[in-house]
């Protein structure tokens, strides 16, 4: 298969379909372990305040959605951002589909968190990314 373009330069390299599913996989694993580790402590955490569970919630969601997203950008090299924010589209889209299966009836406002917590995650990750990746060129140029 021929990796060059008609000028003859090689074509960035994108993330494929793979990537963005195990990237997927990867931010809603971490939410699906937050969410599993609150029940499996809930004698801890139910002297926590709702309020600062909820909070820790979302810092996790989106630890979870960069972490994942910085695993799938290093797989590009070009357009961080916007694999960053396909990867949140394809994580929320499996959150939604793992909530559906999962749960009698679906949560608007968790659908809404994820979404919202998965978004920014994969931006964090991409941007996280492109500044790297300046970094070192700026490094490896004289």
């Amino acid at each position: 298969m021929d990796q060059s373009n008609d000028t003859g330069a090689p074509r960035p390299k994108q993330p494929n379909i793979n990537d963005y599913m195990a990237g997927a996989m990867l931010a809603n694993g971490v939410v699906w372990i937050w969410m599993q580790s609150l029940g499996l402590f809930r004698e801890y955490t139910s002297h926590v305040p709702a309020a600062l569970l909820a909070d820790l919630s979302y810092v996790v969601y989106v630890a979870g959605a960069y972490y994942a997203s910085r695993q799938v950008c290093k797989r590009a090299d070009e357009k961080h951002l916007i694999v960053g924010l396909k990867l949140a589209a394809a994580s929320w889209v499996m959150g939604v589909l793992i909530m559906f299966t999962l749960a009698p009836e679906p949560d608007g406002p968790l659908m809404l968190a994820l979404l919202l917590c998965f978004a920014a995650g994969g931006i964090l990750g991409g941007y996280i990314t492109v500044k790297a990746q300046l970094k070192k060129r700026r490094e490896a140029s004289p």
